[in-house]
């Protein structure tokens, strides 16, 4: 199965997207879909401030460690059905974190995705990625990504993505995850979640710029727009080679039109947007659609589909 935002523009999970008027917001906005805050099996309130800093020095990105604050996965289960009457697609995000009730991350993955399904969202992103809890990413275990799918799949009916961290300088991890997913039938993936285990100084206190984690953080926005090419680039590839019906949908790094064309050019068919949104706010959709659009009639495409993984070798 298949989802397919248009325009080809969403939110990624993260900013801006835990509260019902957050979600709204988005909701009222030019993009194509609703992308929730990765919602847990518990509420959580995330790690504690200060856990962003949202712009850096030079103006390159974004640092954060929130820690997944989320209402809950109950909770939104009552949000979706109102969302749904802005008749959009409602991607409900959903994670797992350590919670009071015991429960195994599998387990929670299962039950979130089961209950988000008949509350009547419209495709699920499985966030297997997120890097600033005190556990080692999913993602980063072929065996756990195998697990968390297998009980996810053969439950739920509704297309599933699976958003992953950039697996830059570690081949064959790349190749163990990739080649896991080819096993499930799975709507895309997301690449990438936000760089880890970056840091910045304020200069003028000489204080790590975050409190968690000893300062380490995720890093989004326009350093990383490099990173998530790559990562999208060879997603894209490897999934052509292996004839899989898998969409990569590009996140990291877009601040500008031109951003997401690079992006689709590697081979992205959706693009997710994070800093910039975090920055701007939902009318970044309608600008940045726009100036798409613009390019596209420029260089004579009459649409985002005549450009996906159309890249040149030199």
């Amino acid at each position: 199965m298949e989802i397919k935002p248009s325009p080809p523009i969403t939110n990624a999970s993260g900013p801006n997207s835990v509260t019902y008027d957050e979600l709204e917001r988005i909701a009222r906005s030019a993009a194509g879909a609703v992308v929730t805050k990765s919602m847990t099996h518990c509420p959580r309130q995330g790690n504690p401030e200060p856990r962003l800093r949202a712009h850096l020095d030079g103006g390159i990105g974004s640092l954060n460690s929130m820690g997944l604050p989320n209402l809950g996965y109950q909770e939104y289960a009552k949000l979706i059905p109102k969302l749904k009457g802005f008749g959009k697609p409602i991607i409900a995000s959903i994670a797992s974190a350590p919670c009071a009730h015991g429960l195994p991350p599998v387990e929670q993955y299962r039950e979130i995705a089961v209950t988000i399904e008949r509350a009547g969202a419209d495709a699920l992103e499985l966030n297997l990625s997120c890097p600033n809890l005190e556990d080692v990413p999913i993602a980063m275990d072929p065996q756990s990504v195998r697990a968390v799918l297998q009980a996810v799949t053969r439950e739920v009916k509704i297309p599933i993505g699976v958003k992953l961290p950039p697996y830059n300088n570690t081949p064959k991890l790349f190749e163990e995850i990739a080649r896991t997913l080819l096993d499930f039938e799975i709507s895309y993936i997301a690449t990438i979640n936000s760089e880890p285990l970056t840091l910045d100084i304020d200069l003028a206190t000489r204080t790590k710029v975050i409190r968690p984690n000893e300062g380490f953080g995720g890093l989004g926005g326009p350093a990383v727009l490099p990173i998530a090419l790559a990562e999208v680039h060879r997603f894209y590839k490897f999934f052509r080679k292996h004839r899989a019906k898998i969409a990569v949908w590009g996140v990291g790094g877009i601040t500008k039109p031109e951003d997401a064309i690079k992006h689709f050019l590697a081979g992205a068919s959706v693009v997710q947007i994070g800093t910039l949104f975090l920055w701007e706010g939902p009318t970044v959709f309608e600008k940045l659609w726009a100036g798409i659009e613009q390019w596209l009639a420029e260089n004579g495409f009459s649409s985002v589909e005549e450009i996906i993984g159309a890249v040149r070798e030199i």
